[in-house]
């Protein structure tokens, strides 16, 4: 799951910095992370910066004496990675919540050929008949569909738990 999180947010490379990390107590800077990841340092630090952006790594900076320029040391953020997971987890069964509800609300009609399907009102609009090829739409049974729903609002409360 943090994984996914982590890829879909910030990139395919991102995991790889994100395990970087949460593998140091001290942090590490950017061209560390790019030594243990074998990654381009700009795209290093790009993903620092969009991960930084979520909230999910800080950094401390320090000036270096030899040449004025500023070393940044990264952190990972545990807890807030498990926060904004929670965050969409919710939001996700939320959406759910509604989608089943809706579902369980409505009789569906649909046509052979597995166009969109359409509430019993729509359906009768178009005279039982498919707007997207014509074809005659029968009554469907979604339970299929709802059992699915069910679950997957099933394993969300899971894992918040």
């Amino acid at each position: 799951m943090v994984a996914d999180f982590v890829t879909t947010n910030a990139g395919d490379a991102a995991f790889a910095v994100v395990k970087t990390l949460d593998n140091v107590d001290k942090g590490l800077t950017d061209e560390q992370i790019t030594k243990k990841t074998k990654t381009d340092v700009n795209e290093v630090r790009a993903i620092l910066n969009k991960l930084h952006y979520l909230g999910i790594i800080a950094y401390s900076k320090e000036k270096a004496k030899e040449s004025n320029w500023y070393n940044y040391t990264w952190f990972l953020k545990k807890d807030r990675i498990k926060e904004l997971i929670a965050d969409r987890a919710n939001d996700e069964m939320e959406k759910l919540q509604k989608k089943l509800k809706y579902e369980q609300n409505y009789t569906f009609f649909k046509c052979s050929n597995g166009c969109e399907k359409l509430p019993f009102e729509l359906a009768c609009e178009y005279n039982f008949k498919c707007p997207e090829c014509g074809n005659a739409m029968e009554s469907m049974d979604d339970q299929t569909d709802k059992d699915a729903i069910t679950k997957k609002i099933a394993e969300i409360k899971k894992f918040l738990e």
